[in-house]
């Protein structure tokens, strides 16, 4: 007489290797959606960084060294950014940097950028003779 079917060993044995394979899959795409959202934040806070450059450097005044601190709407998020102009060597030239992070969480900084703003009216230096 032919047997017709599988029997319980095979069964199991094929069971086992579809929970290997669904965990492995779970546990691999969890990893993926986490540096998903960790790449989305940190792109969203380089945006906030760089639009609160491009208010320092599009300003008409030259800014004074010293820190503020403020916070930004972007990407259906609040995030709280920090400033400090940095006086340079050059009396003409300030260094800016923004750090940003998610509001509440200041700790946890996600960008930093910098950038140097020139003064507009740089003041006239005489050369020596």
């Amino acid at each position: 007489m032919r047997q017709q079917g599988f029997n319980l060993i095979e069964i199991m044995f094929a069971l086992l290797l579809l929970g290997l394979v669904i965990s492995v899959s779970v546990e691999t795409s969890s990893g993926d959606i986490a540096s998903y959202q960790r790449m989305k934040d940190t792109t969203l806070a380089r945006w906030v960084a760089f639009n609160q450059l491009a208010v320092v450097q599009t300003g008409k005044e030259f800014p004074a060294a010293g820190k503020s601190e403020g916070k930004a709407e972007m990407g259906e998020g609040t995030w709280q950014w920090q400033q400090e102009i940095l006086a340079t060597p050059d009396p003409d030239l300030r260094k800016v940097k923004v750090s940003v992070s998610r509001e509440g969480q200041p700790q946890q900084v996600l960008a930093v950028e910098l950038a140097y703003v020139a003064n507009p009216q740089p003041k006239v230096r005489r050369q020596a003779q």
